[in-house]
């Protein structure tokens, strides 16, 4: 089991969403190992004795199974929240308001001149 202590002083220390990410993903590498070992105790003892036939909702199988299936359910759920802090920090979504306002102002202006030297349907020298 690793000792929570270290994690808890780094994230206090943390002052960047990255180095919150760090400080998560250490937590979530260390303790998945154990978590894992975990939840595969829980599906053999729902399975104990086959007592997991027939087995109906809210009894002991049942039970262990959905502890089993949550336990890696948070896991999944940390490691999502984890990366969706990154990308608000790093790569914030576009700015809809400001796309529509540019895409309507685009569509009201006329298409701007050719460059100088350039005339329309001059294709060059010709031979």
């Amino acid at each position: 089991m690793p000792d929570l202590a270290p994690y808890l002083t780094a994230l206090a220390a943390a002052e960047t969403p990255a180095e919150f990410s760090t400080v998560t993903n250490a937590l979530l590498d260390a303790a998945e190992p154990l978590l894992h070992t975990v939840v595969d105790y829980l599906a053999a003892a729902a399975q104990w004795r086959r007592q997991n036939r027939g087995a109906t909702q809210g009894s002991p199988p049942v039970l262990l199974r959905d502890a089993a299936s949550r336990i890696l359910t948070a896991l999944a759920m940390a490691a999502d929240a984890d990366l969706q802090m990154l990308r608000a920090h790093y790569d914030p979504p576009p700015d809809i308001d400001a796309l529509l306002k540019q895409a309507q102002a685009s569509r009201g202006t006329p298409p701007a001149p050719p460059p100088p030297g350039h005339q329309p349907g001059s294709g060059g020298p010709r031979r």
